[in-house]
């Protein structure tokens, strides 16, 4: 009796029911094709050609060959002639960065030392002219100890030249020499040593700024992604196939995600803001690319056996030699000096007969209340200090190489892993779409997967900028980094290639038997 009642009234109702799924649906074009032997049954929802606005089409998604293309939001500036990379950015902060001026004047004022060290190897000549007034005739005018008789007048002129010339000092001005030969070295090196670190913090800002840019335009992907997914949603609950808390869980996700991209933004425009610091071009006009690939890993020896001759080291080693050259200064302080001066008259008003005279003096100190001695042992003192600041900063350099090192690797093989996780989560999401083409999967499902890739590529993108600064590091710790640049309009890149050769200490055997 049951069962005919229930026919009466599917057989009444059938048709109220078909007619009001129709004006639910108004928009559907496509009609569901009847179920047929052989043949999968109709899908739960209708093709994606409905046109119905602001609704997801899984479809219209790129294929995952696509997908694994477009995992750096920022390849497709490679080919932008317009934008700068890093070598070029390093330039322009060379040329406008005021450290490095004020480096290039300090060892040029270094180098006008050196000049001033080695004139003391010459003679000094000087001219005199004196004219004389006194108050009474009788008085004989000297000059250096010369008389030139009575004057017969209150008046008398002369002009002479006078000269001294250091021959023997027990070798200080070739130590001075070689002292400040070795300081102007430790400027040189120093600079260059700056320019090293110039290029390491704007290393930082540079892929800090394209890490942001490059997150927040993944997050752009992820924004449309979960916009759609609310349109799908509030779409799917009119008619009855969504509960409403999937669509708040969906906006909360939403709104988590412009909360981040606004995050973003403000350390972007931080890093900007720096790079326009360093590069003198307004935020709004920075475009910059990169360029740098990453190379395969060398071994741990091959950057420790650099340290050696980073620029900093360089200079310390000069500093080193500075020190030592002015002990044997202050040692040869209490040796014998010997020195020539002379004296030749040209004119005199009144006439007298041509003078002149040449003096060889020898000095050698006896007692002075211990200054010499005292001068000495805080030369001494001073080389110790260096010899053990180059040794601590061998050892820094040596820990430095061995972090980056460290880092480095790790942060290669972070981003093989997180390549692996997003080639994975691209088949994940293209199964999911498949399977949702076959009416086997939900909508949710396939954009939670979709999700999944973009969370993915943006930790990968990240890593990958991670991995560069450390590589940036790496180079930096080994002292492996441009040092001047071409076009840095700085006028130093000669002077560092000569100056070594130039710098040599002075054997003073060699100058002895010269």
């Amino acid at each position: 009796m049951v069962m005919v009642v229930i026919i009466v009234l599917w057989f009444f109702l059938s048709p109220l029911i078909q007619s009001f799924a129709e004006e639910r649906l108004p928009t559907v074009e496509a009609q569901v094709p009847a179920v047929e032997e052989g043949k999968p049954p109709p899908r739960a929802l209708p093709p994606i050609s409905q046109p119905v606005p602001g609704r997801i089409a899984p479809s219209y998604t790129p294929p995952l060959e696509e997908l694994l293309k477009a995992v750096s939001p920022i390849a497709h500036k490679q080919s932008d002639k317009t934008a700068l990379d890093l070598f070029q950015c390093f330039q322009l902060a060379a040329a406008r960065w005021n450290q490095l001026k004020i480096d290039y004047q300090g060892m040029i004022a270094q180098q006008a030392v050196v000049s001033q060290t080695l004139a003391q190897f010459y003679p000094q000549v000087s001219f005199l002219n004196e004219q004389s007034f006194q108050n009474s005739v009788g008085f004989a005018p000297t000059l250096g100890g010369i008389a030139f008789g009575v004057a017969p007048s209150t008046y008398f002129s002369l002009n002479s030249l006078s000269g001294t010339w250091t021959i023997f000092n027990s070798f200080q001005n070739v130590n001075r020499l070689n002292a400040a030969r070795a300081t102007a070295a430790y400027s040189a090196y120093h600079m260059e040593r700056d320019y090293q670190l110039l290029y390491a913090n704007l290393a930082s800002a540079f892929y800090s700024a394209l890490m942001y840019e490059g997150s927040i335009a993944i997050l752009n992907d992820q924004i449309d992604i979960l916009q759609a997914l609310v349109n799908e949603l509030e779409y799917r609950q009119k008619i009855g196939r969504s509960r409403p808390a999937d669509v708040f869980q969906t906006q909360t996700n939403l709104a988590a995600t412009v909360a981040q991209r606004e995050n973003y933004k403000g350390f972007y425009n931080q890093f900007l803001a720096l790079l326009t610091y360093y590069l003198g071009i307004p935020p709004e006009k920075i475009n910059i690319k990169d360029t740098q690939s990453l190379p395969s890993t060398k071994n741990l020896e091959e950057y420790l056996a650099q340290v050696g001759s980073r620029p900093d080291v360089l200079a310390q080693v000069q500093l080193l030699r500075a020190q030592k050259a002015g002990l044997a200064v202050a040692r040869g302080m209490l040796g014998p000096t010997i020195s020539v001066n002379g004296f030749y008259l040209l004119t005199h008003d009144p006439p007298v007969p041509n003078v002149w005279n040449v003096n060889v003096i020898t000095s050698m100190p006896i007692f002075n209340g211990g200054l010499y001695t005292s001068t000495i042992r805080q030369q001494e003192a001073l080389v110790h200090q260096v010899q053990l600041q180059l040794e601590d900063l061998k050892r820094q350099a040596d820990e430095n190489v061995r972090i980056s090192f460290a880092l480095f690797n790790a942060a290669i093989s972070q981003v093989v892993q997180l390549r692996e996780e997003t080639e994975v989560g691209a088949l994940y999401y293209a199964a999911q779409r498949d399977d949702f083409q076959r009416g086997v999967a939900a909508l949710l499902d396939v954009l939670v997967a979709l999700n999944t890739y973009q969370t993915a590529r943006l930790n990968l993108f990240q890593a990958e900028m991670g991995a560069r600064m450390q590589l940036v590091n790496l180079f930096v710790a080994a002292g492996t980094v441009p040092r001047n640049p071409e076009g840095s309009a700085m006028p130093v890149q000669k002077i560092i290639k000569t100056q070594p050769a130039e710098l040599q200490p002075i054997d003073p055997s060699q100058m002895l038997s010269r």
